[in-house]
């Protein structure tokens, strides 16, 4: 696996303090969970799906947002 900032900073927005995150397009509908989320987001690297078992990061679902937290 690619390491984990650089997958990060590669599908990511970073927010700063070990937040990262990123944005469903306007005409998508939300998703409550990680997975969802991330199986909506197509154009990130396949790899992301990686994040949902990395126990250094927490996944949360946010206003239309994946919000990845490095722990």
């Amino acid at each position: 696996m690619k390491d984990l900032l650089e997958l990060l900073e590669n599908n990511f927005e970073d927010l700063g303090n070990g937040v990262w995150a990123e944005w469903l397009n306007e005409d998508q509908r939300d998703s409550s969970s990680a997975k969802g989320m991330l199986n909506k987001m197509d154009w990130l690297d396949d790899e992301c799906k990686s994040l949902l078992n990395d126990d250094r990061v927490k996944l949360v679902v946010d206003d239309r947002a994946l919000v990845v937290n490095v722990l």
